[in-house]
């Protein structure tokens, strides 16, 4: 028997193999496609319900988010409104400040100033 009748038997036996295989196999692929096909069938009306039930949820959950926009807007509406106050109130104090330090220094530079003048006509 030379190499290409080996060969040959070789490729028979694994296409019989093959086939035997294939019979065997079908009768699962085909059990596996009725299995999914049902279970398809069976999860269909759950994930409707779970369409609905999203859905309902979204409608009910919409007026409660606006209202919760509605609120934190008002919220920031009135911290805006009392940062722009005590931003107000801080220039208006940090200017009295200021002015009340100039005419404190004005003052001392004026008495020294007197001073130095009255202390310099004595001499």
């Amino acid at each position: 028997m030379g190499f290409m009748d080996k060969l040959k038997e070789w490729m028979g036996t694994a296409k019989e193999g093959a086939a035997d295989l294939a019979e065997k196999a079908e009768p699962m692929a085909k059990k596996a496609k009725d299995f999914a096909s049902d279970a398809l069938e069976k999860a269909e009306p759950m994930m409707e319900k779970a369409k609905e039930s999203a859905s309902e949820l979204a409608k009910k959950a919409e007026p409660m988010a606006k209202k919760a926009m509605e609120s934190a807007s008002e919220v920031f509406e009135s911290l805006g409104e009392k940062v722009s106050e005590f931003a107000d109130k801080s220039k208006e104090t940090a200017a009295e400040k200021t002015a009340d330090a100039a005419e404190t220094a004005a003052e001392k530079v004026t008495a020294e100033a007197e001073e130095a003048k009255d202390g310099g006509d004595s001499f």
